[in-house]
């Protein structure tokens, strides 16, 4: 029998990239981990390019092939025929009314115009406020909108030409987790604490203050859209800042590149500061400062160039200014504060899936650098009387194993021998009766064959030691129903 016949339960992030956190579970299909949290989510691709994380709903669109003429109501110059939509030229309307949108829910639209005479179209939900920009080329758009009405709409505006290939879907950008995919192999979920972000426009620097700088708008951000901002200043003269900036604990952060070749620029705080002197190259980057800010500490400095340095221009995108010993993912602004709430996981009525009477825990995961916190992942009775607990301590190098059962410790194991939590590591945690044990990168580093296993195991958690939520990186958390051998527990956390 493999190893994959004897897991249970597989938590890892989605290997189609939707920023969807799923779980394998073979003998129920119990479904996904559930995530709390209520405001929107980032990820990071390979390339480290921020996206909204994000799950994709049903389409709402019917007939969005044009296959038939049928579906839509067509307005003034409006036909169906051929498989696309036309317009000749006249202003009207086409519009599809069901299935309706539900108003003030985020929707993803994307349509093709697959011919182009004059003109141009727009798409909106019905209501003027939530007008997009309008199209008048040939190429397949994608664009997002809150919806202020229920209906899907193509209006011509003297548009001679044809579309196709209509969706609309709703996103939920809601209770979903942080996926990143840089550093290479398995992406890995973010956990991340609550956050606010103190700078009030990450990407809009027109509305920062400046002094003899200048702003090129439009263009290619990381997430893909045209929100950068090519700044040219004049060294020892020029700076561009913004009030209300984290004054506490300081974590700043902005990404930046040049517009060609590499130099230095200070970025995020005041010049006259010897920790914002930062090295730039062609490709994007995120640069971050976590310390004291002993001059300017009111404001974000999203570049000042009175200090020594040597570019004159780059372009920056995503300012951020946190309470927190350590940078988290980018949390979007647009004119005022905004907070992210902690990210918490679990699923629970999943007793089918795990025997109390024997099992394994396994996880790759690293903790946040410079987190002081306690947390891990645990298995239990959705209360902590019976449980088996993996926490990081509030350290970086040590971990703790705690099995309890009716209340009663049955085993517990601090380990702090060549351990460092801020790196991805692998643990297994093996139990049965008399047998507890612990595995770290391939070795077996603790024991103790006495003791009883917990009971009505029915909830998985990263939630650990009385209520604290782990902050960092998992690769990998899996669940197996019996009690792996040593050879097989060796190769599984190599």
């Amino acid at each position: 029998m493999s190893l994959l016949d004897d897991v249970s339960i597989v938590v890892t992030p989605n290997g189609y990239k939707s920023g969807v956190l799923y779980s394998v579970i073979p003998s129920s299909g119990a479904g996904d981990l559930e995530v709390v949290r209520g405001t929107a989510a980032t990820r990071v691709d390979e390339a480290g390019l921020v996206n909204y994380a994000e799950i994709i709903g049903s389409e709402e669109v019917t007939n969005g092939d044009f296959a038939t003429d049928s579906d839509w109501t067509k307005g003034t110059g409006w036909t169906i025929s051929g498989g696309t939509a036309n317009s000749d030229g006249t202003s009207g309307l086409l519009s599809q009314t069901s299935p309706a949108l539900t108003s003030g829910k985020i929707y993803k639209w994307i349509f093709e115009i697959t011919s182009y005479t004059s003109g141009s179209v727009k798409i909106y939900s019905g209501s003027g406020s939530d007008d997009t920009a309008y199209k008048s080329a040939i190429g397949t758009f994608t664009q997002y909108f809150i919806a202020n009405n229920t209906g899907k709409y193509f209006y011509s505006n003297s548009f001679n030409g044809s579309i196709d290939n209509v969706s609309v879907k709703e996103v939920t950008r809601d209770n979903v987790p942080r996926i990143d995919y840089t550093g290479g192999g398995c992406p890995h979920i973010l956990a991340e604490p609550q956050r606010t972000n103190l700078v009030t426009y990450s990407e809009d620097f027109s509305q920062f203050s400046s002094s003899s700088i200048v702003l090129t708008t439009g263009q290619l951000a990381p997430d893909g859209s045209l929100n950068a901002t090519k700044i040219s200043g004049t060294i020892g003269v020029s700076s561009l800042y913004r009030g209300s900036a984290s004054t506490t604990t300081a974590t700043r952060s902005i990404y930046a590149k040049t517009v060609s070749g590499t130099g230095t620029a200070r970025l995020t705080s005041y010049n006259a500061n010897t920790n914002n002197l930062f090295n730039l190259t062609e490709e994007w980057q995120r640069f971050d400062l976590t310390g004291s800010i002993s001059t300017g500490a009111t404001n974000f400095y999203a570049a000042d160039f009175r200090g020594s340095q040597t570019l004159s221009e780059f372009i920056i995108w995503g300012g951020q200014s946190e309470e927190g010993s350590y940078p988290t993912s980018l949390i979007p602004t647009s004119g005022s504060t905004v907070t992210r709430n902690q990210d918490q996981f679990s699923r629970d009525g999943i007793g089918s899936l795990i025997n109390d009477s024997e099992g394994t825990l396994f996880l790759e995961m690293a903790k946040f650098q410079n987190a002081t916190n306690f947390g891990g992942v645990e298995l239990n009775d959705t209360t902590n009387n019976n449980s088996i607990t993996i926490y990081t301590r509030n350290d970086n190098s040590s971990v703790t194993i705690i099995v309890r059962k009716s209340g009663s410790q049955q085993w517990r194991f601090d380990f702090n021998t060549g351990v460092n939590t801020y790196d991805f590591n692998s643990y297994a945690i093996r139990f049965s009766s008399n047998n507890f044990s612990l595995w770290f990168n391939g070795n077996k580093v603790g024991e103790q064959l006495s003791g009883d296993t917990p009971l009505s195991l029915s909830n998985i958690t990263l939630d650990a030691f009385q209520g604290g939520d782990f902050e960092g990186k998992v690769k990998q958390l899996q669940v197996y129903k019996t009690a792996l051998t040593d050879d097989n527990l060796a190769l599984l956390t190599a």
